[in-house]
């Protein structure tokens, strides 16, 4: 289940976080060229930490490198995604295709702030107008991320918000949606 606890970011915490497999569906290669575009618009590096593992990790290693963000981005074995909330300001889920991405609920739940693409059952979560969401493309991401450091409080205030996230998405709705899905299949 969901936990609906505030993570409170490390006093060592980088600018963002990704969290995910290594792989070109989740999008790593667009957080890495946005964060450079980011970081060249904004006048000032900003850090990363990347969590997950997977066969393309080799790929966003060198283009970390290629990029001259070597210094500026972490790369973290998977752990749980709870204590990798707290090693970062705002998560960045820049996944070209998905379903109904947990993570996404469970960073919300934590009261993280996020940009998130619009794919899948995102904008489910979010509401299809929402400002935290892009296209799957590298200077839109870089431009909202330029918009959410600009002023970092308001943009805090435009995530959903916890007590509608839990009306939406806490375990029990979903189960009692689960069960109405499981009822209306039995009585076809």
């Amino acid at each position: 289940a969901v936990e609906f606890e505030p993570v409170a970011p490390a006093a060592d915490a980088a600018d963002l976080i990704y969290i995910g497999m290594m792989r070109d569906l989740k999008g790593p290669d667009i957080f890495i060229d946005a964060l450079a575009r980011a970081g060249r618009e904004l006048g000032r590096r900003l850090s990363a930490v990347m969590v997950g593992a997977g066969d393309d990790l080799p790929r966003y290693h060198a283009q970390v490198e290629r990029l001259g963000l070597k210094g500026h981005v972490r790369f973290l074995p998977p752990m749980p995604a709870r204590e990798a909330f707290a090693l970062a300001e705002l998560i960045v889920v820049p996944s070209r295709a998905e379903a109904m991405p947990y993570i996404v609920l469970e960073a919300l739940a934590a009261g993280m702030p996020m940009i998130a693409t619009a794919v899948g059952g995102i904008p489910e979560i979010f509401g299809e107008d929402s400002p935290a969401l892009i296209r799957p493309d590298a200077r839109q991401l870089a431009d909202r991320l330029r918009t959410a450091f600009d002023d970092r409080g308001a943009y805090r205030k435009l995530m959903p918000q916890n007590p509608e996230l839990k009306a939406r998405f806490g375990a029990d709705v979903m189960a009692a949606e689960i069960e109405k899905a499981y009822f209306a299949a039995l009585k076809l």
